[in-house]
């Protein structure tokens, strides 16, 4: 998608209630040390936020 936004930080966009369990499920890998379940979650969240939100995440975001 050329004319996608880019971003270097994920933040959940408001209202939208899968942005928002994509998050809590990627700081909850995080705080249990599922690193498997992270990479997951930060891959979902970057399909999510290029094909709902038409904003690509840049590589290394937070």
């Amino acid at each position: 998608m050329a004319d996608a936004a880019t971003t270097r930080r994920f933040t959940p966009y408001p209202g939208c209630t899968r942005c928002a369990h994509l998050d809590t499920a990627r700081h909850h890998a995080a705080a249990t040390h599922d690193r498997s379940a992270e990479t997951d979650a930060r891959v979902l969240i970057r399909q999510h936020m290029r094909t709902v939100h038409g904003t690509e995440l840049e590589a290394g975001w937070t």
